[in-house]
C-alpha cells in the first residue's frame, strides 16, 4: 500500500482536538475560588449560630427561634429600637438545661444577635454589659457576673442569661460563652 502525503483535509480533521485542547488549557488558567473561602463566606451569610447542645456541656436545648429586623420587637418589646439603631439584621435564641450533680436543672437562655458591622454588635454589648461583670478567663471581649454573660465575635453578640441563679452558674455561662467562641462565625 502507497503512503500518501498528508493533504488540506487531514489537517481539518485535527482542528477539532486542537480546538478542545485550547479549550481546557484556557479554563485550566482561569482563577478559582478558594473552596475554604466561598465556605466560609457561606456560613457568615446564614446567619448568627449558637453552640451545639453538647458543646456547652447541656443536657438538652429548645427549638432555637430566628427573628429579623421586622420581627424583633416580638422578643425584646421595647430593647428593639437600640438594636435597629445599631444595625441589628438576625438573631438566634434557645434555652440550655444543664443538670448538675445535686440534680438541680439549670436553664440558660442564649441569644445570638447578627449586626451589619461589629461597632453595631460591640456597642450593644457595652451597653447591656452588668455593671459587675468580669471578664471571663481566657476569652476576649467576654465578660460574666453571676447570672448573666455578654461576649462579641465579629458582626455577632452573645447574651447569655441563668433563668435561675445558683452556685455554678457563672462557670456554666463562661463554658457556654466559650463554646460559642470556638464555633464558627
Amino acid at each position: 500500500m502507497a503512503m500518501t502525503r498528508p493533504r488540506a483535509g487531514h489537517a481539518l480533521l485535527l482542528l477539532p482536538l486542537v480546538a478542545v485542547a485550547t479549550w481546557f488549557a484556557a479554563r485550566g488558567r482561569t482563577a478559582r475560588d478558594d473552596p475554604g473561602a466561598v465556605l466560609a463566606a457561606l456560613r457568615a451569610a446564614a446567619g448568627p449560630s449558637l453552640p451545639a447542645a453538647g458543646a456547652a456541656g447541656a443536657t438538652a436545648r429548645s427549638e432555637p427561634a430566628a427573628y429579623t429586623r421586622e420581627t424583633l420587637y416580638e422578643y425584646i418589646d421595647g430593647a428593639a429600637e437600640a438594636y435597629l439603631a445599631r444595625g441589628f439584621e438576625r438573631c438566634v435564641a434557645a434555652t440550655f438545661t444543664f443538670s448538675s450533680a445535686t440534680g438541680d436543672a439549670l436553664d440558660v437562655t442564649a441569644e445570638v444577635y447578627r449586626f451589619a458591622a461589629p461597632a453595631g454588635a460591640h456597642a450593644q454589648m457595652e451597653s447591656e454589659r452588668p455593671a459587675g461583670a468580669a471578664p471571663i478567663p481566657g476569652l476576649t471581649e467576654a465578660f460574666a457576673d453571676p447570672s448573666t454573660a455578654v461576649a462579641c465575635r465579629g458582626r455577632d453578640y452573645l447574651k447569655l442569661t441563668a433563668l435561675t441563679a445558683g452556685p455554678g452558674a457563672e462557670k456554666v455561662l463562661a463554658a457556654m460563652a466559650a463554646a460559642w467562641r470556638q464555633g464558627k462565625p
